[in-house]
């Protein structure tokens, strides 16, 4: 029997959860939430039921789960609504915008009672890429994230603000599928460049894990969508191109998806549901560095 889940919150990646959610053989989606009602004319949300008021739509729909996808500062307020109704909250990341709320989700009262999402441990690269390529030794790890979020001059542009800049957004991306294969960073640092603001625009990340280096890099002022991983490992080079979702080893083209990226990564994360989500240990690793570094 397929569960039944909502979503709150229909902006741009809401877009692409309801068009996995089309695919999935174990998921129904049943009601969509957004405060403002203009939201509801979008062609692919007619025939679901629209609702300005989350707490009203699971009153009535009571669904299993439910999707949040807001702005990160009111994640923790509807993540805890939902579990006082007794709906399971799926969080888009990051968790939270701030540390304060950010650390009760590892609070005793929400410890297994949530699921965290982060959709780059489920591209169709980084799993082609577990299941064919074991690796023994790595020596090093590096990570770029570019997204074009700020304008000609460096700034981040106004729609995106919302996202609370560079190193909050885009850090859990990097942080999750890194930490499948290097639970554990060392030696950290975090540099930002910040705009007038103090919002962090371009965050560089270096660590070690025994004696694997890595680096990790997140700009949003380059004016390109580009993702990339080199892991170095075995004496050979493999890139992991997140953005075409393709593997290279030493320079050869190994595999290559052609699915729209991001709606395969949630329709993999629904498909597999509740394989890959990260470790409660894991996940608190990972928001511990985000958290620590603002």
């Amino acid at each position: 029997m397929k569960k039944n889940i909502v979503i709150i919150g229909l902006g741009v990646i809401a877009h692409y959860h309801v068009r996995a959610l089309e695919q999935s053989e174990r998921f129904r989606l049943c009601g969509l939430c957004d405060i403002n009602p203009e939201t509801a004319q979008d062609k692919l949300f007619q025939g679901l039921p629209f609702f300005t008021d989350y707490t009203v739509m699971i009153d009535e729909l009571h669904p299993d789960y439910a999707l949040i996808a807001t702005p990160p500062a009111s994640h923790y307020t509807i993540a805890e609504q939902c579990i006082l109704h007794g709906v399971t909250p799926i969080v888009e990341k990051p968790l939270s915008d701030t540390p304060e709320q950010g650390v009760r989700f590892f609070s005793d009262e929400f410890r297994g009672r949530y699921i965290a999402v982060c959709h780059t441990l489920y591209g169709e690269e980084v799993l082609w890429f577990i299941s064919h390529l074991p690796m023994r030794h790595v020596n090093a790890i590096y990570t770029e994230l570019y997204d074009p979020y700020c304008d000609a001059h460096g700034h981040i542009i106004e729609r995106f603000k919302s996202l609370g800049g560079s190193w909050l957004d885009s850090a859990p991306n990097a942080l999750a599928p890194l930490l499948t294969h290097v639970p554990e960073l060392t030696n950290i640092h975090v540099a930002h460049q910040r705009d007038t603001n103090g919002m962090p625009f371009a965050s560089h990340l270096t660590a070690d894990y025994n004696d694997t280096t890595i680096d990790m890099r997140i700009a949003w002022n380059k004016h390109i969508n580009y993702k990339r991983t080199l892991i170095i490992a075995d004496g050979k080079h493999i890139v992991l191109d997140h953005t075409r979702q393709a593997v290279y080893l030493n320079g050869e083209l190994l595999f290559q998806s052609l699915t729209d990226r991001l709606t395969q990564q949630y329709a993999n994360f629904y498909r597999l549901f509740p394989e890959r989500v990260p470790t409660e240990q894991a996940l608190k690793h990972i928001y511990d560095i985000i958290y620590n570094n603002l």
